[in-house]
């Protein structure tokens, strides 16, 4: 999937769509929030239709010649903690270059 870059953390409305860095809502840690690819999809899970987060650390965040940005490492299908897999969102994966979504 190809997302979209946006301005305000407001302007997230599509699955791919993503903002930041910033650390306006994380304290000093800067935060990429974004809805997943399968945010919308038909039988999606609650949190899987909403908007997530990842920070850095433990995540890097690389801006892009193009004006994307590049996550790494992955993007967890599961809530912090969970060993067990009970909040499965149903996917997993990174942000590439080029606002290119890639599920793993």
């Amino acid at each position: 999937m190809i997302g979209r870059r946006v301005m305000r953390i407001e302007d997230i409305e599509r699955p791919g769509d993503y903002f930041g860095p910033t650390t306006a809502y994380t304290g000093s840690l800067p935060a990429v929030f974004f809805l997943k690819p399968n945010a919308r999809d038909e039988g999606a899970l609650a949190r899987s239709r909403s908007v997530q987060h990842v920070v850095s650390p433990p995540h890097t965040f690389r801006e892009c010649p193009d004006g994307s940005l590049e996550i790494r490492n992955s993007i967890s299908n599961l809530c912090r903690g969970d060993a067990g897999g009970n909040t499965d969102d149903g996917w997993h994966g990174y942000l590439d270059e080029g606002h290119v979504w890639r599920q793993v």
